[in-house]
């Protein structure tokens, strides 16, 4: 049995609500690694919203790039998806 997701069920999946949890280099050092309030939709894409001169929009700035990952922890059925 596959657990991967078809297309449709990632994209169900990130339009449900959820915290998503993003990523962003750093220069010289680890990435910031921080929850996140996001939006999806097929026809948008991938929305975030955070402040332009907090530490996650500033680091956004300079880098240009993020992954996010969101997941459901309910057990028995883990879930997440992650997105770049």
């Amino acid at each position: 049995m596959s657990l991967a997701m078809s297309r449709s069920e990632r994209e169900a999946f990130l339009a449900d609500i959820h915290v998503g949890v993003i990523s962003i280099e750093e220069p010289g050092g680890p990435p910031l690694t921080v929850p996140i309030w996001y939006d999806y939709a097929p026809e948008t894409g991938l929305w975030i919203l955070t402040e332009e001169d907090s530490l996650k929009g500033r680091a956004l700035a300079a880098a240009g790039r993020f992954t996010l990952c969101a997941q459901v922890e309910e057990p028995p059925h883990y879930q997440y998806v992650s997105v770049s």
